[in-house]
């Protein structure tokens, strides 16, 4: 079985959707109507697929607690209870390029 690591970009101020995503309150953290954020929707459909044992979420150091507390209302759910979070803890922000290297080089490893 191919193992899979699905990567998770979490950050962005998501200024084309203010003033429902904000600085303090960035476009993943938004909650839909069903009250699940779209990070918990985007951890969720990973933590479904064959083959994942773990998540990598690239954020900053700002927003690293809130995911984490976003991942864990979500992960008691019995089927995701064992499935592991790993973080890549950007500086600063810089678009989603970097972002996606620095998780393409953190699995390579």
């Amino acid at each position: 079985m191919t193992k899979l690591i699905p990567v998770i970009l979490c950050g962005g101020a998501g200024s084309r959707l203010w003033p429902v995503s904000r600085e303090l309150h960035p476009k993943p953290f938004i909650r839909l109507a069903d009250g699940q954020s779209l990070l918990q929707k985007a951890w969720l459909r990973g933590a479904v697929l064959d083959g994942v044992a773990e998540t990598l979420t690239v954020t900053n150091r700002e927003l690293v607690f809130k995911t984490a507390d976003e991942y864990r209302e979500v992960a008691a759910i019995p089927a995701n209870q064992n499935l592991v979070n790993r973080y890549i803890l950007e500086p600063f922000g810089r678009n989603t390029a970097p972002a996606i290297a620095a998780a393409a080089l953190q699995v390579a490893a």
